[in-house]
């Protein structure tokens, strides 16, 4: 299974920092509110969307 993430949606439930971490992405740079990022199944559970 494959969850998609947005980056405000990452905000709001403030895992936006464990989304750059995961993804390696640079902190410092703007990304799209509605930006999707995909996370398997076990990134999603350690982020704690789904049990």
């Amino acid at each position: 299974m494959k969850i998609m993430i947005t980056q405000e949606e990452a905000m709001q439930r403030k895992i936006w920092d464990r989304i750059i971490d995961m993804f390696g992405l640079d902190a410092d740079k703007d990304y799209w509110d509605s930006e999707q990022f995909i996370l398997t199944e076990e990134q999603a559970r350690q982020l704690g969307l789904i049990r």
